[in-house]
Formats: structure tokens, sequence, C-alpha cells
């Protein structure tokens, strides 16, 4: 899809210019004007909602991969109940995945962040606050939040990755303008288990099951009581299929 920066000059400008022959021929179709704003709000729309699609920012939703490996990852822990069951999963499969941290709760439980770390994984920035409102924070706002995490994270793991992933996926001009300014990689996703809507565990594990390929990236949530009996099942079935879960090396992420 056509880059937000290149998109608006090229979308105003033909806005304007219809206007002009408008007012030059003296009729005024209220309607194409009616469907050209659609237009506009409905790209704004996907990209605001639908990272992949790459409106405001590049972001790594999956991975091309030469064996047959899966990308775990794990939203908006760490969790003093359900962190630790799947880090036990994870030990005695012997995988390996990518957990992005809220950074008031790496605050919270540093001791759960240096597990997660000691274990092999990467301690990744998911913002300090996971605020509902980050789409509407200023630059200088979301810059603040994305530091303030990595600083809890340096401080525990003593090691920066400087991948993020933003809350609910949610992009705009503000969120793109702070990962260029701090110099992040946004890791998304293209395989979504839902585990924070659903209470059949059968129909999750089902959804991911489904399509499964090489380079995938599945999002969890190390904050949901079915997502550990989920993740080792879906393990299991995948490892018969022979998929691996390994962290790419860094070179894959650039």
């Amino acid at each position: 899809m056509l880059k937000y920066n290149k998109f608006k000059y090229f979308f105003w400008a033909a806005f304007f210019l219809v206007l002009i022959c408008m007012y030059i021929s003296g009729f005024f179709y209220w309607w194409v004007i009616g469907l050209m704003i659609s237009v506009w709000f409905i790209y704004i729309s996907i990209g605001a909602f639908r990272m992949r699609a790459g409106v405001f920012l590049s972001s790594i939703c999956s991975l091309k991969s030469i064996n047959e490996n899966i990308l775990l990852t794990f939203d908006d822990g760490p969790d003093p109940e359900i962190t630790p069951q799947i880090l036990d999963t994870l030990r005695e499969l012997n995988a390996k995945a990518i957990f992005f941290c809220i950074g008031k709760k790496v605050k919270k439980y540093p001791e759960l962040v240096l597990r997660i770390a000691n274990e092999g994984h990467i301690v990744a920035n998911h913002t300090y606050n996971h605020s509902d409102f980050l789409g509407f924070y200023s630059t200088k706002r979301i810059k603040g939040e994305i530091e303030d995490t990595e600083r809890s994270i340096m401080d525990v793991t003593k090691r920066s990755y400087k991948l993020f992933r933003p809350p609910f996926g949610v992009t705009n001009p503000n969120i793109a303008r702070a990962i260029e300014a701090l110099d992040y990689k946004v890791i998304g996703w293209n395989v979504r288990s839902f585990d924070t809507v659903s209470k059949n565990r059968l129909g999750v594990l089902n959804r991911i099951m489904k399509n499964l390929k090489s380079g995938d990236i599945i999002l969890f949530h190390d904050t949901v009581s079915i997502t550990p009996s989920i993740l080792k099942d879906f393990m299991l079935l995948a490892r018969n299929k022979g998929f691996t879960f390994e962290i790419p090396s860094e070179n894959i992420f650039k």
C-alpha cells in the first residue's frame, strides 16, 4: 500500500484540484467530495489498525526462513502467574520466544524479567503504560513511553535489542516519527491467536494451526489463563509437522 507521506500529498492535491474544477465549472458534486473524504478515512483507518499494510511505518510481520521455523511472541507481560507457566513450557520443549513487555510491569517484576532473559528469550519494548489512548499521544510523549520502558529493561537485563511492538498494533504518524527518531525495529505478526477474546481453547488452537507455515510470527499474550495450555498443545502439534521455535539471528530483523 502507498506510504502515508506520499499518499497525503497526492490525495490532497487531487482533492483541491477537484474543488477548483467544480468552482470553475459552477457545478458542485457533493457526492464526489463525500466519496473522496470517505477514501481518505478508509485509508487512514487501514493504516492505523492494520500494521501489515505499512502505511505509516515499516514492520516485520513474517520472516523469510530457509527452515521450518516459527517465531513465538508474547505481549502485555510479565505476569507473575501466567508468564512462569509459559516459560516452563518453553524450557520443557526447548523453544525461544520474544516477550514484548510493558515498562511498568518490568519495574514491578524485575526477577521475572531477568528469568525471561536468562533463559535465552528476548525482552522487547511494548511501551511503559500500554495506554488505550496511545494513538492520541504526541510524538514526544510516545518517545518517552518507549525510552522509559527501554531503561527499565536495560536496568534488569543489561541488554537492549531495540525491538518494539505498538499496543494493539495501532500505528499513526506520531508513532512512526517516534520509532524513526529512536531507530527501533517494529515487529508485528501474521497469525493472531485471539487468546484474549476467546475462551474456546480448541477454537483458538484450530485458528493458529490453520495454514501454519514457515516464517509465521504468532501473537500470544502471557497474561491470559488459557494461553499456557493452548501454547503447549500448539507446540506439540506443530513439532509433529516439523516446525521449530527459535529466535532468528539479528540480521533477519534488518
